[in-house]
Protein backbone atom coordinates (compact mmCIF):
# COMPACT_ATOMS: atom_id res chain seq x y z
CA UNK A 1 0.00 0.00 0.00
CA UNK A 2 2.65 2.49 0.94
CA UNK A 3 4.31 2.23 -3.01
CA UNK A 4 0.81 2.57 -4.53
CA UNK A 5 0.67 5.86 -6.20
CA UNK A 6 -3.30 6.35 -6.61
CA UNK A 7 -6.34 5.81 -3.99
CA UNK A 8 -7.62 3.09 -6.63
CA UNK A 9 -3.83 1.45 -6.36
CA UNK A 10 -4.45 1.72 -2.45
CA UNK A 11 -7.64 0.58 -2.35
CA UNK A 12 -6.55 -2.75 -4.43
CA UNK A 13 -3.02 -3.39 -2.62
CA UNK A 14 -5.59 -3.80 0.95
CA UNK A 15 -7.50 -6.47 -0.74
CA UNK A 16 -4.20 -8.24 -1.93
CA UNK A 17 -2.73 -7.93 1.61
CA UNK A 18 -5.90 -9.08 3.02
CA UNK A 19 -5.85 -12.31 0.59
CA UNK A 20 -2.22 -12.91 1.33
CA UNK A 21 -2.23 -12.64 4.67
CA UNK A 22 -5.20 -15.05 4.84
CA UNK A 23 -3.32 -17.24 1.99
CA UNK A 24 0.11 -17.27 4.80
CA UNK A 25 -2.15 -18.04 8.14
CA UNK A 26 -3.78 -21.08 6.08
CA UNK A 27 -1.26 -22.49 4.50
CA UNK A 28 1.27 -22.03 7.57
CA UNK A 29 -1.50 -23.92 9.92
CA UNK A 30 -2.11 -26.71 6.75
CA UNK A 31 1.86 -27.56 6.72
CA UNK A 32 2.14 -27.89 10.47
CA UNK A 33 -1.06 -30.15 11.06
CA UNK A 34 0.52 -32.51 8.17
CA UNK A 35 3.80 -32.51 9.80
CA UNK A 36 2.22 -33.05 13.28
CA UNK A 37 -0.52 -35.80 12.00
CA UNK A 38 -3.27 -33.61 13.03
CA UNK A 39 -6.34 -31.92 11.65
CA UNK A 40 -7.06 -34.78 8.84
CA UNK A 41 -10.84 -33.94 8.49
CA UNK A 42 -9.65 -30.21 7.69
CA UNK A 43 -6.89 -31.02 5.45
CA UNK A 44 -9.12 -33.24 3.12
CA UNK A 45 -11.22 -30.23 3.17
CA UNK A 46 -8.22 -28.24 1.59
CA UNK A 47 -7.40 -31.06 -0.51
CA UNK A 48 -11.02 -31.25 -1.97
CA UNK A 49 -10.21 -27.24 -2.59
CA UNK A 50 -7.07 -27.42 -4.61
CA UNK A 51 -9.00 -30.66 -6.31
CA UNK A 52 -12.21 -28.56 -7.58
CA UNK A 53 -11.84 -25.07 -9.07
CA UNK A 54 -8.83 -23.83 -7.25
CA UNK A 55 -8.33 -21.61 -3.92
CA UNK A 56 -9.91 -17.97 -3.71
CA UNK A 57 -9.64 -15.76 -1.01
CA UNK A 58 -12.77 -17.18 0.60
CA UNK A 59 -11.26 -20.92 0.68
CA UNK A 60 -8.23 -19.44 3.19
CA UNK A 61 -11.27 -17.74 5.21
CA UNK A 62 -13.58 -20.56 5.23
CA UNK A 63 -11.02 -23.22 5.94
CA UNK A 64 -9.69 -20.96 8.81
CA UNK A 65 -13.22 -20.74 10.53
CA UNK A 66 -13.10 -24.80 10.59
CA UNK A 67 -9.56 -24.85 12.05
CA UNK A 68 -11.47 -23.35 15.32
CA UNK A 69 -11.83 -26.38 17.29
CA UNK A 70 -8.40 -28.31 16.00
CA UNK A 71 -6.24 -25.45 17.22
CA UNK A 72 -8.16 -25.51 20.40
CA UNK A 73 -7.58 -29.55 21.17
CA UNK A 74 -3.58 -29.14 19.66
CA UNK A 75 -2.12 -25.94 20.73
CA UNK A 76 1.30 -26.96 20.16
CA UNK A 77 0.66 -27.30 16.31
CA UNK A 78 0.30 -24.22 16.09
CA UNK A 79 1.29 -21.55 18.61
CA UNK A 80 -0.93 -18.50 19.27
CA UNK A 81 -3.34 -19.52 16.07
CA UNK A 82 -6.02 -20.42 18.97
CA UNK A 83 -6.19 -17.05 20.58
CA UNK A 84 -6.33 -15.54 17.36
CA UNK A 85 -10.03 -17.38 16.08
CA UNK A 86 -13.04 -16.55 16.99
CA UNK A 87 -15.71 -19.78 16.75
CA UNK A 88 -19.68 -19.09 16.56
CA UNK A 89 -20.35 -19.48 20.18
CA UNK A 90 -17.67 -17.05 21.05
CA UNK A 91 -18.99 -14.69 18.44
CA UNK A 92 -22.21 -14.69 20.05
CA UNK A 93 -21.12 -14.89 23.51
CA UNK A 94 -19.15 -11.31 22.41
CA UNK A 95 -20.13 -9.92 18.76
CA UNK A 96 -18.08 -7.05 20.02
CA UNK A 97 -14.44 -9.41 20.46
CA UNK A 98 -14.08 -10.57 16.61
CA UNK A 99 -10.91 -12.62 15.83
CA UNK A 100 -8.88 -13.28 12.71
CA UNK A 101 -10.79 -14.63 10.39
CA UNK A 102 -14.04 -12.54 11.03
CA UNK A 103 -11.44 -9.51 10.24
CA UNK A 104 -10.76 -11.07 6.98
CA UNK A 105 -14.21 -11.81 6.17
CA UNK A 106 -14.55 -8.29 6.42
CA UNK A 107 -12.21 -8.10 4.17
CA UNK A 108 -13.11 -10.47 1.40
CA UNK A 109 -16.64 -9.07 1.68
CA UNK A 110 -14.81 -6.17 -0.20
CA UNK A 111 -13.07 -8.36 -2.85
CA UNK A 112 -16.71 -9.61 -3.82
CA UNK A 113 -17.92 -6.21 -3.75
CA UNK A 114 -14.96 -5.30 -6.33
CA UNK A 115 -14.80 -8.24 -7.88
CA UNK A 116 -18.88 -8.11 -8.67
CA UNK A 117 -18.45 -5.02 -10.57
CA UNK A 118 -18.90 -2.40 -7.63
CA UNK A 119 -14.92 -0.93 -8.23
CA UNK A 120 -14.47 2.47 -7.08
CA UNK A 121 -15.17 4.13 -10.33
CA UNK A 122 -13.58 7.48 -9.00
CA UNK A 123 -10.16 7.88 -6.95
CA UNK A 124 -12.30 9.92 -3.79
CA UNK A 125 -14.67 7.12 -4.00
CA UNK A 126 -11.64 4.58 -3.86
CA UNK A 127 -10.26 6.71 -0.95
CA UNK A 128 -13.22 6.36 1.06
CA UNK A 129 -13.30 2.68 0.68
CA UNK A 130 -9.63 2.43 1.83
CA UNK A 131 -10.23 4.65 4.35
CA UNK A 132 -13.50 2.16 5.60
CA UNK A 133 -11.06 -0.88 5.36
CA UNK A 134 -7.91 -0.21 6.67
CA UNK A 135 -8.63 -0.52 10.25
CA UNK A 136 -10.01 -3.72 9.36
CA UNK A 137 -6.43 -4.87 7.84
CA UNK A 138 -4.16 -3.87 10.65
CA UNK A 139 -6.60 -5.77 13.08
CA UNK A 140 -6.45 -8.58 11.13
CA UNK A 141 -2.50 -8.17 10.77
CA UNK A 142 -2.79 -7.50 14.73
CA UNK A 143 -4.19 -10.33 15.26
CA UNK A 144 -1.49 -12.65 13.16
CA UNK A 145 0.94 -11.80 14.86
CA UNK A 146 1.62 -15.44 16.22
CA UNK A 147 3.14 -15.40 12.99
CA UNK A 148 6.52 -13.72 13.80
CA UNK A 149 6.85 -16.87 16.01
CA UNK A 150 6.85 -19.19 12.99
CA UNK A 151 9.14 -17.42 10.10
CA UNK A 152 9.50 -18.73 6.49
CA UNK A 153 12.68 -19.53 5.49
CA UNK A 154 13.85 -20.56 2.12
CA UNK A 155 17.15 -23.06 2.45
CA UNK A 156 20.20 -22.55 0.54
CA UNK A 157 22.48 -24.83 1.96
CA UNK A 158 22.99 -28.03 4.22
CA UNK A 159 26.02 -29.32 5.66
CA UNK A 160 27.23 -32.07 8.32
CA UNK A 161 29.55 -30.68 11.17
CA UNK A 162 31.31 -33.55 11.93
CA UNK A 163 32.51 -31.50 15.40
CA UNK A 164 29.01 -31.18 16.66
CA UNK A 165 26.77 -33.74 14.73
CA UNK A 166 24.57 -31.34 13.44
CA UNK A 167 23.84 -29.32 9.87
CA UNK A 168 24.67 -26.19 9.67
CA UNK A 169 21.46 -24.80 7.24
CA UNK A 170 21.89 -21.61 5.52
CA UNK A 171 18.24 -19.67 4.37
CA UNK A 172 16.65 -16.50 3.19
CA UNK A 173 13.99 -15.52 5.64
CA UNK A 174 10.92 -14.70 3.76
CA UNK A 175 9.79 -12.39 6.05
CA UNK A 176 11.38 -9.84 4.60
CA UNK A 177 10.66 -7.28 1.96
CA UNK A 178 10.44 -9.38 -1.13
CA UNK A 179 13.20 -9.86 -3.30
CA UNK A 180 15.93 -8.95 -0.84
CA UNK A 181 15.69 -11.62 1.93
CA UNK A 182 17.48 -11.48 5.31
CA UNK A 183 20.59 -14.11 5.03
CA UNK A 184 20.58 -16.37 8.33
CA UNK A 185 22.56 -19.32 9.39
CA UNK A 186 21.51 -21.92 12.15
CA UNK A 187 22.06 -25.20 13.39
CA UNK A 188 19.70 -28.38 12.75
CA UNK A 189 19.86 -31.47 14.58
CA UNK A 190 18.64 -33.09 11.10
CA UNK A 191 19.27 -32.23 7.79
CA UNK A 192 16.25 -30.46 5.76
CA UNK A 193 16.55 -30.21 1.52
CA UNK A 194 18.03 -27.00 -0.57
CA UNK A 195 15.67 -24.86 -2.03
CA UNK A 196 12.47 -25.71 0.03
CA UNK A 197 10.38 -23.27 2.19
CA UNK A 198 10.26 -24.26 5.73
CA UNK A 199 8.42 -22.86 8.65
CA UNK A 200 10.86 -22.50 11.57
CA UNK A 201 8.50 -23.61 14.74
CA UNK A 202 9.70 -24.15 18.01
CA UNK A 203 10.60 -28.02 17.37
CA UNK A 204 12.61 -27.27 14.42
CA UNK A 205 11.70 -26.49 10.72
CA UNK A 206 8.89 -28.01 8.61
CA UNK A 207 8.50 -28.13 5.35
CA UNK A 208 5.73 -26.34 3.87
CA UNK A 209 5.67 -28.62 0.70
CA UNK A 210 3.15 -29.05 -1.11
CA UNK A 211 1.46 -26.04 0.36
CA UNK A 212 4.20 -23.69 -0.45
CA UNK A 213 6.87 -23.67 -3.28
CA UNK A 214 9.44 -21.30 -4.79
CA UNK A 215 9.68 -21.38 -8.50
CA UNK A 216 10.38 -19.68 -11.80
CA UNK A 217 7.82 -17.05 -13.19
CA UNK A 218 8.06 -17.16 -16.47
CA UNK A 219 6.24 -13.88 -16.72
CA UNK A 220 8.41 -12.12 -14.03
CA UNK A 221 11.80 -13.56 -15.17
CA UNK A 222 12.88 -14.59 -11.69
CA UNK A 223 11.72 -17.01 -9.04
CA UNK A 224 8.45 -15.97 -7.35
CA UNK A 225 7.47 -17.51 -3.60
CA UNK A 226 3.83 -19.75 -4.19
CA UNK A 227 1.01 -21.55 -2.53
CA UNK A 228 -0.95 -24.06 -4.24
CA UNK A 229 -3.44 -23.15 -6.18
CA UNK A 230 -5.31 -26.33 -8.08
CA UNK A 231 -4.67 -30.00 -8.84
CA UNK A 232 -4.76 -31.04 -12.53
CA UNK A 233 -7.87 -31.32 -14.63
CA UNK A 234 -8.47 -32.30 -17.79
CA UNK A 235 -8.28 -28.78 -19.49
CA UNK A 236 -5.35 -27.65 -17.38
CA UNK A 237 -2.48 -28.27 -15.06
CA UNK A 238 -1.96 -28.16 -11.23
CA UNK A 239 -0.47 -24.89 -10.75
CA UNK A 240 0.53 -23.15 -8.15
CA UNK A 241 -0.05 -19.09 -7.75
CA UNK A 242 2.91 -16.28 -6.68
CA UNK A 243 1.89 -14.66 -3.41
CA UNK A 244 3.19 -11.32 -4.76
CA UNK A 245 1.48 -10.90 -8.11
CA UNK A 246 -1.10 -13.90 -8.40
CA UNK A 247 0.53 -15.43 -11.19
CA UNK A 248 -0.11 -19.32 -11.57
CA UNK A 249 2.47 -21.07 -13.00
CA UNK A 250 1.93 -25.03 -14.33
CA UNK A 251 3.28 -27.46 -11.95
CA UNK A 252 2.04 -30.81 -12.99
CA UNK A 253 4.30 -32.56 -10.30
CA UNK A 254 1.67 -30.96 -7.60
CA UNK A 255 -0.74 -33.79 -8.06
CA UNK A 256 0.94 -36.68 -6.59
CA UNK A 257 1.91 -34.54 -3.28
CA UNK A 258 -1.85 -33.02 -3.16
CA UNK A 259 -2.76 -37.24 -3.85
CA UNK A 260 -1.21 -37.72 -1.00
CA UNK A 261 -2.90 -35.59 1.10
CA UNK A 262 -5.31 -36.69 3.99
CA UNK A 263 -8.67 -37.58 3.18
CA UNK A 264 -10.25 -40.08 0.80
CA UNK A 265 -10.59 -40.45 -2.74
CA UNK A 266 -13.89 -39.39 -3.99
CA UNK A 267 -16.27 -41.99 -4.14
CA UNK A 268 -17.59 -43.06 -7.35
CA UNK A 269 -20.60 -41.37 -9.47
CA UNK A 270 -23.60 -43.76 -9.50
CA UNK A 271 -23.16 -46.07 -12.70
CA UNK A 272 -19.83 -46.58 -12.50
CA UNK A 273 -17.89 -48.98 -11.06
CA UNK A 274 -14.86 -48.84 -8.91
CA UNK A 275 -11.25 -50.42 -10.26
Amino acid sequence: MQRAHTAKDRHEALLEAGETLAATVAVTAAGLLTAHGAGERNLAELRTALAGTGTTFGTWTVWLHHLCRVARERTDVVPGLAEALRDDAEMAARPDDPGLAQFLDRLKGERNRTSHGDKPRTQEEAALRVAEHRLTLEQALMSAQFLTGLPWLLTVSCAYQRRTGTFEVVADHLMGDHPDFDRMTFSCPAPVADDTVYVLSPAGPVALSPFVASLYCPQCGRREICHANNAGRRNRPAAYKSFGRGHVIPYPELDEEIAALPGSRPSPRPGRRTP
